[in-house]
């Protein structure tokens, strides 16, 4: 997993459905639902419900995911 600090939070208790674009770090603990597209690392905590395509050079989770992972650097299951 990449060093780099989180740069933006969903945090628990939220939802978000559509399409997400970022660089750094994002880490999602609420309910997201659509697409995510990166060059940086996504991190699903252990609250989180995830159904998405999901495309990002780094992937970690904790939590729930429904969808398609396409990690280009590294996939992390815990």
């Amino acid at each position: 997993m990449s060093s780099s600090e989180i740069t933006t939070i969903l945090g628990r208790g939220s939802s978000f459905d559509g399409k997400l674009t970022f660089e750094g770090t994002v880490r999602i603990d609420g309910r997201f639902s659509g697409e995510i597209h990166t060059a940086g690392t996504l991190i699903i905590g252990e609250s989180a419900e995830v159904e998405a395509q999901v495309q990002a050079a780094s992937i970690v989770v904790h939590g729930k995911v429904k969808g398609d992972l396409t990690a280009s650097e590294s996939l992390e299951i815990q």
